[in-house]
């Protein structure tokens, strides 16, 4: 546990400013119970401001770990008055303090932030690409690449799961299990991931997977993922042959 949220822990109030706070934070982590300093600051100020309780979760997967948080959420009397579950990953805390702030503000039963992701393909070539999915002008579902992104908040056809702020009304509407990893018949390949399997469900139940391109979170790697975007937007500018033979990216 950081020394922020050790600090909060040992206080005599035992509540931020607002003792019913309407937002509770699902932060799955491993069972070593290792978390990033980052995302122990970002709970730490949004408990500290009345903006959020948070719900640390040790599991050896991150779906058992949201399912749980989700079935507190739903029927624990201590937060029977919380309007909203906030979905973040140890790994990726936001750039800013008041992104739950922007979230909320926004006032759609399911809105994400956006999130960098890395992909390592052929002779570790890497693709940078954003973490909603959208449908491209042919029809098919693809990821926005790093200068692709809109500038204004945008229906999208799925989304990851973190930095994923969801109304209660909608987890009521969808049965458990919640989040699952789906996979082939012979349990040899991954077809569906936790998150996307989540995502989907919350469609199929008729919402509308909003994402915030204001909301931007870190993704902390052996280094920083959104530091690699800074890195290949500056090789994008050297031009295309230049960035692949450098670095070996592709925008």
């Amino acid at each position: 546990m950081s020394s922020a949220l050790r600090k909060l822990r040992h206080r005599s109030t035992g509540l931020g400013k607002n003792p019913d706070p309407p937002v509770l934070i699902i932060r799955p982590h491993k069972q070593e119970g290792y978390t990033c300093e980052a995302t122990s600051q970002f709970l730490a100020k949004a408990f500290q401001r009345g903006m959020a309780d948070y719900l640390p979760i040790a599991s050896m997967t991150p779906d058992v770990a949201r399912n749980n948080g989700i079935d507190v959420f739903l029927h624990s009397p201590h937060h029977r008055k919380k309007t909203h579950i906030f979905f973040l990953d140890d790994d990726s805390p936001p750039t800013s303090d008041f992104v739950l702030d922007r979230l909320l503000s926004l006032n759609k039963p399911v809105v994400a932030g956006v999130t960098p992701i890395k992909r390592i393909v052929g002779d570790k070539k890497i693709i940078l690409y954003w973490s909603p999915i959208i449908k491209n002008e042919d029809g098919k579902l693809d990821n926005i690449g790093i200068d692709e992104m809109p500038s204004a908040p945008f229906v999208a056809h799925r989304t990851g799961g973190t930095c994923l702020l969801v109304r209660r009304d909608v987890l009521e509407k969808i049965k458990p299990p919640y989040q699952k990893f789906e996979f082939n018949e012979r349990q040899t390949k991954l077809v569906i991931s936790e998150d996307m399997f989540f995502i989907d469900k919350i469609t199929a139940a008729g919402f509308k997977i909003w994402v915030d391109p204001q909301s931007v979170c870190h993704h902390f790697h052996t280094l920083d993922i959104l530091d690699m975007f800074e890195i290949a937007m500056q090789a994008k500018q050297m031009g295309y042959e230049q960035a692949e033979k450098d670095y070996k990216i592709q925008i």
